[in-house]
């Protein structure tokens, strides 16, 4: 029996050392991680990520890592002031119960520094929580994720010190996978947000005279890609973070080239959108697929209801723009129609490729093939002649008074 018990003893401390050495190492990799985001970033050119403290945690059943005055700033145009983003604190954590979870330990309240104001966020409650990939953590993968999740309630932007309400958010709830394996029939992304309790403050509502209470009932988004993943797409994405945030030429290329490989991969895509506002609900959902030489078809289909109502309080609101809501109405009138129900309502079911464009079975337009040559390679900008910009000082000399 005590050579059992020195056994289970011995056997107990090699655990205890085995964990405890994988807690630290977890905790270590966490630091690595950000140090690497925050470098990432930083080689952009453009933003500057900075912080007190980084604070490893003690409690062995979980593993963290603690930020203090974190602040990231962005100067997307260096002649104008930059925008920064200070957080209190954030942490990083992964409990012993579910060690392929990461948390995001996030403040109560973010201030948002602008040239023209200081605001605040503040939530009720929010969470950031992102599904570690073992195989991607494995090959030191960029951001080895396969899903994230993030919700937050009673979120509102305060100026003036806190003291001047700006908008309200009763909620949003936002979810997304990666699936970096997938194929042409297989998706890679797939992402959502919800947004509900969309409001102005009263004192904006009455100040701009803005119609349904300045208020958005509910805005809903939604897109899924499928793939093929490009198989370099760790190389592209260090490729194009290697490149100045001012390098649009560049970056925008790189992002051409991956989407042109995507496309002639038989690569697809689907969207989907809903808001609700005053009487209205718009509901819009579209899909592209390309063939073998990257050439888009699909459809679209867009419904409204209530537009009346709705045009009416616009209307009613800014009198002004009753030329412009008539013009839109005439453009759209073939696509009208009226019931007791859902009052003037709007029905668009639109099919493209091989060439043309239909709305609701007719042709409304021809659809040009998509250069992507072109479209990779632009035309250089033609320098401008010195003076006033007509190009007139590049004009040769007249020489008069030969004979």
């Amino acid at each position: 029996m005590r050579f059992i018990g020195r056994v289970l003893g011995m056997a107990v401390v090699v655990l205890a050392a085995v964990w405890l050495g994988l807690w630290w190492w977890t905790e270590s990799q966490m630091q690595d991680g950000f140090a690497n985001w925050a470098a990432r970033m930083q080689n952009q050119g453009n933003i500057t990520v900075s912080y007190g403290r980084m604070n490893r945690g003690y409690s062995p059943l979980a593993a963290s890592v603690t930020l203090t005055n974190m602040q990231i700033t962005v100067q997307p145009n260096p002649a104008r002031p930059p925008v920064s983003v200070t957080l209190p604190s954030f942490g990083m954590e992964i409990d012993a119960a579910d060690p392929q979870i990461l948390h995001y330990n996030l403040p109560g309240q973010i201030t948002i520094n602008t040239p023209r104001a200081s605001v605040a966020a503040t939530f009720g409650n929010i969470a950031l929580t992102q599904q570690i990939d073992l195989d991607a953590l494995a090959n030191k993968e960029i951001d080895p994720f396969k899903a994230s999740d993030f919700s937050a309630s009673n979120i509102n932007l305060l100026a003036s010190g806190g003291s001047l309400l700006l908008l309200h958010i009763d909620s949003i709830n936002s979810h997304a996978t990666i699936n970096r394996a997938a194929g042409a029939s297989g998706s890679a992304l797939n992402w959502t947000d919800d947004f509900k309790g969309i409001s102005l403050s009263p004192l904006l509502t009455r100040l701009g005279s803005v119609p349904f209470g300045g208020s958005v009932t509910e805005l809903a988004v939604s897109m899924n890609l499928s793939g093929p993943v490009p198989a370099n797409w760790d190389a592209l994405v260090e490729q194009f973070n290697a490149l100045p945030a001012a390098n649009r030429a560049d970056r925008g290329k790189i992002m051409l080239q991956a989407a042109r490989a995507w496309a002639a991969g038989g690569g697809n895509a689907s969207a989907s959108l809903k808001l609700v506002a005053g009487p209205s609900t718009l509901n819009a959902s579209g899909n592209v697929k390309f063939d073998a030489k990257a050439q888009p078809s699909g459809t679209a289909d867009v419904t409204a209801d209530h537009l009346d109502a709705f045009s009416a309080a616009i209307t009613g609101a800014y009198p002004q723009t009753q030329d412009r809501i008539s013009a839109i109405q005439a453009q759209l009138s073939p696509y009208l129609s009226s019931s007791d129900s859902g009052g003037q309502t709007l029905g668009m079911h639109v099919v493209y490729g091989a060439g043309t464009v239909a709305i609701n079975g007719e042709k409304v337009s021809d659809l040009p093939p998509i250069d992507w040559d072109a479209l990779e390679n632009p035309p250089a900008p033609t320098p401008q002649a010195p003076g006033d910009g007509s190009g007139a000082a590049a004009q040769p000399p007249v020489v008069s008074g030969a004979q």
